[in-house]
């Protein structure tokens, strides 16, 4: 009887501890769809160098003004839907942005828009708008030979993709070779289609291998423009210890062309082929320190007799002959306006969460060190994630150099900003 009673009391509990744990598995099968809105709002005051050649070329009769302010707002779209072996991806963003100069502009932007499509567990082919980010480089990456480079001024920001067409073979392996693949990427360029990839009309075949050989990530790119060879690189990245990681890139490319002013005030062009790299560390310390050094060379970055010759011009032309200024203007948008403008820089940052126990926030500083001309960039950032879906960040930066070099002659000596980010 008792044992009856007992088999009663066993089930009933059963029961209601059925009824009390029980769930839905509906509730947890993955959704066909996905999605993140990003608002962003934030508000830059830049202070301006008037001693510097490119204020007073930019600011030629014109009213003269001690620093800049300007309001930016954005709004970011990612979303996807799979079905089956297919998977559609669509990343917008609109941009608003203010100035005391009572400029207003509007900039929608489809960063990407391609559609996957997994034939099995090893190929899967992609087509439209993509953003492919390769390389190891925290700051600079010399092998994305099919993705834009990163802004020093903010680091994790997203990059805007180019039309492609994109094929990817993946194998895994046991041995000393654990993993590789294989991925042939197409890139028209016509007046329409990707006329920011490069000049002209051309055809563009890349080809990029990976392998995992012993715990080392190794990757060749092959760059082809109309069935002609233009670039080669590779790079690699391996962890010497748990806590300490190297990483490198090299690119070999034929014919590059550099535009430089001469003694007498005249544009001058070179072609030759040039040698870029990188080489780099990251090192985590026990007390959660996190710090990162990279030396990079621009191989047809200017010399320091260029770049002076350039802000000689600048005097020049402000100076003496104004009929000079229009090909100076042009040759500072064209050739001016671009990151590492000279051949080698050192940079450096460090970051620690959370220091002396105050929870959820991350300060970081770096230094962007011109080797050629001793000029530098010094910045950081204060990030506070307390609150959920919302992130603070105050970002600054500070210019410094002598005369005629890179940093030192920079329309603005410093900057901060303030970004408010909410994600929903």
């Amino acid at each position: 009887m008792k044992k009856i009673i007992l088999c009663l009391f066993l089930v009933s509990t059963a029961s209601i501890s059925a009824q009390e744990y029980s769930f839905d598995f509906e509730e947890f099968e993955k959704k066909p769809y996905e999605f993140i809105v990003n608002f962003k709002i934030q508000p830059d005051f830049t202070l301006l160098n008037k001693s510097s050649e490119l204020y007073s070329l930019n600011f030629y009769n014109k009213e003269e003004k001690k620093y800049w302010d300007s309001y930016n707002a954005s709004l970011e779209f990612k979303g996807s839907y799979e079905f089956s072996k297919f998977k559609f991806s669509l990343d917008i963003i609109d941009q608003l942005s203010y100035t005391t100069s009572d400029v207003f502009e509007n900039k929608f932007n489809i960063y990407e828009l391609f559609g996957n499509a997994d034939f099995s567990t090893n190929f899967s082919l992609q087509i439209g708008k993509k953003s492919v980010k390769w390389g190891k480089g925290y700051i600079w990456n010399p092998v994305s030979f099919v993705g834009r480079q990163k802004d020093i001024n903010d680091i994790d920001a997203g990059l805007e993709g180019f039309w492609l067409m994109k094929l990817d073979y993946v194998k895994s392996l046991s041995g000393i070779l654990q993993n590789f693949s294989i991925t042939p990427v197409i890139v028209p360029v016509t007046e329409d289609v990707n006329e920011d990839f490069q000049t002209g009309t051309s055809f563009n075949f890349i080809l990029h291998n990976y392998f995992l050989i012993k715990d080392t990530d190794i990757d060749f790119y092959l760059f082809m423009k109309d069935d002609k060879f233009q670039r080669f690189g590779f790079d690699f990245a391996r962890n010497v210890l748990p806590s300490w990681e190297i990483h490198a890139e090299y690119v070999f490319e034929k014919d590059v062309i550099t535009d430089w002013w001469n003694s007498d005030f005249v544009v001058e062009s070179t072609a030759d082929d040039t040698h870029d790299f990188l080489f780099g560390t990251r090192i985590l310390f026990e007390s959660n320190t996190t710090l990162i050094v990279e030396y990079l060379h621009n191989d047809a970055g200017l010399d320091t007799r260029q770049m002076k010759n350039f802000f000689d011009a600048i005097e020049f032309a402000v100076s003496e002959d104004p009929d000079l200024l229009p090909i100076v203007q042009k040759y500072q948008s064209e050739s001016f306006s671009a990151q590492f403008l000279m051949k080698d820089y050192l940079y450096a940052k460090i970051s620690q969460p959370e220091p002396f126990d105050i929870l959820y926030f991350t300060p970081s500083v770096f230094v962007l060190y011109n080797i050629n001309d001793t000029s530098e960039m010094i910045g950081g950032e204060f990030n506070y994630s307390r609150f959920e879906n919302l992130n603070l960040k105050f970002k600054y930066s500070l210019l410094f150099g002598e005369e005629n070099s890179e940093f030192g002659e920079k329309i603005s000596s410093g900057k901060i900003s303030f970004l408010m980010e909410y994600v929903f």
